[in-house]
């Protein structure tokens, strides 16, 4: 039997979490009116706020116009402070847990995923480049979901296959709550106005549409299942097996050099970003990413 899923009210941004002392922070930036850019800038590691803020701008957007699929200075300008501060509002969690769900791992992930989405598809040219990092970035925020919308039932499902293949775990979601993690994010994505191909594309990045089938959105599901390989061995230090990046490389036409560069250029910009995902950065006003040029950017890896 399916648990329900309340979309509209994750829609609104009344349940998907971000961690408390981020949004308190980023109330704090608001009332100091920091330049617009330096405050997409801060959004850009928080998924929530992230498809909140981008399903604001797409609802004042006409019908038919423009669809927004990045954060950037112009759309919080045209959103306005006092809405703003309305929607970094601590929302009202339940009280019950997930214990089997790492929400550190998780805003890592995240982070680490959009890095590489930017960094590869930048080197693909398949998409601009922010809107990947927002597809990487926001690609699990179904699993966020499911953690906060039924703990005690996702906890239990998590704890007897959390750690196996993901193929079915996203079979057990589907059979118990109606939804797998994925399908539920593209949800969230289409539900915040962002085009249909990049939704389409987050929907199936675990298993993408196999070789054969060409199309834009089956490369960019397989930018993203190279961009979730990324992420894994980012947060491994580099360690771990390489096949399910390999593959998606192989697809993607990049050999296993190109491949390599960009994981350490992935790593680069995911470590500019790791002070700003820390509780304690919010004590220093205004702190952004270092920013690393091109010439420190190819000689940068963790991994050496």
């Amino acid at each position: 039997m399916s648990a329900h899923i309340d979309l509209a009210r994750l829609l609104g941004g009344a349940i998907l979490p971000s961690p408390a002392w981020r949004r308190h922070w980023l109330a704090t930036l608001c009332q100091q009116q920091v330049p617009f850019d330096e405050m997409a800038e801060q959004l850009g590691c928080d998924p929530a706020l992230t498809g909140k803020i981008i399903g604001l701008a797409n609802g004042a957007e006409p019908q038919g116009g423009h669809k927004h699929a990045a954060v950037d200075a112009a759309m919080l300008e045209a959103i306005g402070l006092p809405a703003l501060r309305q929607a970094f509002a601590i929302p009202a969690l339940p009280a019950a847990t997930c214990a089997h769900f790492d929400e550190q791992r998780y805003w890592s992930h995240s982070q680490a995923m959009a890095c590489a989405a930017r960094v590869a598809g930048d080197a693909l040219k398949l998409a601009p480049p922010k809107e990947l990092y927002t597809c990487g970035l926001l690609a699990n925020t179904g699993q966020l979901a499911l953690a906060v919308l039924h703990p005690q039932a996702y906890d239990q499902l998590l704890d007897q296959h959390g750690s196996t293949a993901r193929a079915l775990l996203l079979r057990e979601e589907s059979r118990r709550f109606g939804h797998h993690q994925l399908a539920l994010s593209a949800s969230l994505m289409r539900g915040w106005g962002m085009p249909d191909i990049l939704c389409d594309a987050v929907r199936c990045h675990a298993a993408p549409p196999g070789f054969g089938q060409a199309g834009r959105m089956t490369d960019l599901a397989w930018l993203l299942k190279l961009a979730s390989s990324f992420a894994d061995l980012i947060l491994r230090n580099g360690q771990g097996p390489r096949g399910p990046a390999t593959a998606a490389a192989q697809v993607l036409g990049l050999d296993v050099d190109h491949m390599e560069t960009l994981l350490r250029h992935s790593n680069a910009e995911w470590s500019e970003w790791r002070e700003i995902l820390e509780p304690h950065a919010h004590i220093a006003l205004c702190r952004t990413r270092i920013r690393i040029g091109p010439a420190a950017r190819q000689v940068f890896s963790e991994f050496i």
